[in-house]
C-alpha cells in the first residue's frame, strides 16, 4: 500500500484490527465503486461477504462494521 493511502479495519469487540493488504486493495475498490462481494480474508481463514457501501462484513453467520481510516 502506498503512504498516505487509508486503511481498513474491522471491529473485534472493542478492538479495530487491520486486515491484511490483500483484502484492504479488494474492499477499497468494493467501497470506491459502491459494490458487494465476497472474497477471501485471511484474518477469517473463508470467504466473507463485504459490503463496502454498508461497511460490514458477514462471516460465518457474523457481521463485522468496517471503518476506513
Amino acid at each position: 500500500m502506498h503512504m498516505g493511502t487509508a486503511k481498513w479495519y474491522y471491529a473485534a469487540g472493542s478492538a479495530w484490527v487491520p486486515f491484511d493488504d490483500q483484502s484492504q486493495l479488494q474492499i477499497e475498490s468494493l467501497w470506491r465503486t459502491s459494490n458487494a462481494a465476497w472474497i477471501y480474508i485471511n484474518a477469517f481463514r473463508a470467504k466473507a461477504y463485504v459490503n463496502g457501501p454498508a461497511l460490514y462484513v458477514t462471516c460465518n453467520g457474523h457481521n463485522y462494521p468496517i471503518a476506513r481510516k
